[in-house]
This record gives structure tokens, C-alpha cells and sequence, in this order.
């Protein structure tokens, strides 16, 4: 497979696994089913993701930013508060973590193509 094949693959793939955290980790802390929809979550991860690529050019503070930006975006998002947000930002990051874990158990790992998801 391409490089330009691979790299377009793991962006899907980690792009699903962090809707996947989300989502799962949105059901842990118990968010409502009506709220927490696999749609929502993608679209949340898309947002984020492109959020998150916009700051990454802000020079000296926008890692500072980020993880603010993702706090509040994820509270907007799903009218939590502020603890519940830290919550699901520390589930989503060990569920993501999982998910990269059995992926690499079955061959997909982001690592061997050279990659980071």
C-alpha cells in the first residue's frame, strides 16, 4: 500500500477510534442515549479535529490552548459540566488508548506505517 493510501487510512481510523472514545466514555460518566448518538460524536470529533489543526498555529500558546478548547467545546457540546468534561476527556484518552491497542493486536498499528492516530 501507498504512503498517501496509508496516511488517508489511519486519519479515518483515528478518526473513528476518537469518536468511539468519545462516545463511550460520554455513556460511562452516564450521559443521556438521546445525547450521546454515535452521529453527534463524529461530528464533535470532526469539529474537534479541525479545532485542534487551527490551533496548532497559534505560536508559544496554542498547546495551552487546546486542551481548554476541547473543554469547552465538548461542554457546549453536550450541556456538561465542567468536571464532567475533565472526566470524559480522562476516559476518552485511556478508552482511546485501548481501542489503539487491540488495533495494533490485529495489525493495524498507526506505528508500523510510521504514523501517529
Amino acid at each position: 500500500m501507498s504512503a498517501i493510501v496509508l496516511k488517508i487510512l489511519f486519519f479515518f481510523l483515528g478518526f473513528v477510534v476518537q469518536a468511539l472514545a468519545l462516545k463511550f466514555s460520554l455513556g460511562l460518566l452516564g450521559q443521556a442515549k438521546s445525547e450521546n448518538k454515535f452521529s453527534k460524536a463524529l461530528g464533535i470529533s470532526l469539529f474537534l479535529t479541525v479545532a485542534m489543526f487551527v490551533l496548532g498555529f497559534v505560536p508559544l500558546v496554542g498547546w495551552a490552548l487546546k486542551p481548554l478548547m476541547w473543554l469547552v467545546i465538548v461542554m457546549a457540546a453536550y450541556k456538561i459540566g465542567f468536571f464532567k468534561s475533565l472526566g470524559v476527556a480522562v476516559l476518552q484518552a485511556l478508552a482511546q488508548l485501548a481501542l489503539k491497542w487491540i488495533l495494533a493486536l490485529v495489525g493495524l498499528s498507526a506505528l508500523s506505517a510510521g504514523l501517529m492516530l
